[in-house]
């Protein structure tokens, strides 16, 4: 949808629960959606409801806008810690610190090769959380890189 259009803009956020994120590399949430900001017009909607692509898809007819189902796409890889920056710095080029300074930050980038979208959920530093949203086709990779990764980590 066009984020210019604040009349859907204000439209979408209602029918989301929370407001859509305009912000680059930031995303809002409520209970049961996250909707991360991937572009100027592109946003990914996170929800454990197994509807929600219908609902969704079914109230936003009226709207200029559209929605694309991706659920088979992506895998999730949820780390936490307190080195896990140092973890991730093994295998990205990313300033995490900057890039991801708080709750509802978010970043694409590549770890090694591999694009990714970076999530961060919590603001603890001594219990960091990020999820790791990947291809499920390079998802193992991924999981055997960070288990390697440990275990030069002082954990």
């Amino acid at each position: 949808l066009d984020p210019n259009d604040k009349d859907c803009v204000s439209s979408f956020s209602k029918i989301l629960g929370t407001m859509l994120p305009t912000k680059t590399n930031t995303y809002s949430k409520n209970e049961n959606i996250k909707v991360i900001w991937l572009g100027p017009d592109e946003w990914l909607i996170v929800s454990d409801d197994d509807d929600a692509f219908l609902k969704l898809q079914n109230k936003i007819e009226n709207l200029k806008a559209s929605i694309t189902d991706v659920s088979e796409n992506r895998t999730i890889i949820r780390i936490r810690g307190s080195k896990i920056f140092v973890l991730l710095s093994k295998f990205l080029v990313l300033n995490l610190e900057k890039n991801l300074p708080t709750q509802s930050s978010c970043a694409q980038t590549l770890f090694v090769k591999v694009p990714i979208l970076l999530v961060r959920n919590s603001n603890d530093t001594q219990r960091h959380e990020i999820d790791i949203f990947a291809n499920r086709s390079h998802a193992n990779y991924i999981y055997n890189l960070l288990i390697d990764g440990t275990k030069n980590l002082d954990l």
